[in-house]
């Protein structure tokens, strides 16, 4: 589901007072973002509650995380934190 029909009637009016290449890549750059990525007003329109979204994985993620279970925890180059 696409982002909020506002947002796109925003990006258009901004697409259609901008002359500028770059402004005009990055303005159509954000149109495909909100085409294809899901927004907070798409998970209110598909029901889900934000303060309940994903609560028991990420109750779980914490849990590891304080109590350090699983492999330590590494930055991208391999470093312990």
């Amino acid at each position: 589901m696409p982002a909020h029909p506002k947002a796109f009637k925003s990006l258009a009016g901004q697409l259609a007072a901008t002359a500028d290449p770059a402004t005009v890549d990055l303005l159509l750059d954000q149109w495909l973002d909100y085409r294809d990525y899901a927004t907070e007003w798409d998970a209110d329109q598909w029901g889900f509650q934000p303060d309940l979204w994903c609560a028991r994985e990420r109750a779980e993620l914490i849990r590891r995380a304080r109590l350090h279970v699983g492999p330590p925890p590494m930055d991208h180059e391999g470093t312990t934190l």
